[in-house]
């Protein structure tokens, strides 16, 4: 956490809120790449795996790709918002 400076509490605030930002935004970041993705190559499926069953989850995992992307547009507004110090802006 950053030190506290109290000639500029809002500031202060505002380096805390862009750090939790940041952590949202790294999460996001690890589902859609390290998770969601990876499940999009049937080699990490078990051979058996019906082509038709495999198409339908890949369809929902784009939709939760989708998904993620949108979180991360939202997280990275409210970072351009609230995440700088009052007196950046």
């Amino acid at each position: 956490m950053a030190e506290k400076d109290i000639n500029n509490p809002a500031g202060n605030r505002a380096t805390r809120l862009a750090g939790f930002l940041a952590s949202a935004l790294d999460m996001e970041d690890e589902i859609s790449n390290s998770i969601y993705k990876d499940y999009l190559d049937a080699k990490n499926w078990p051979e058996n795996l019906k082509p038709d069953v495999f198409e339908n989850i890949k369809r929902y995992l784009n939709v939760l790709i989708e998904d993620t992307q949108r979180h991360r547009k939202i997280i990275l507004g409210l970072m351009k918002q609230y995440g700088q110090d009052e007196r950046t802006k």
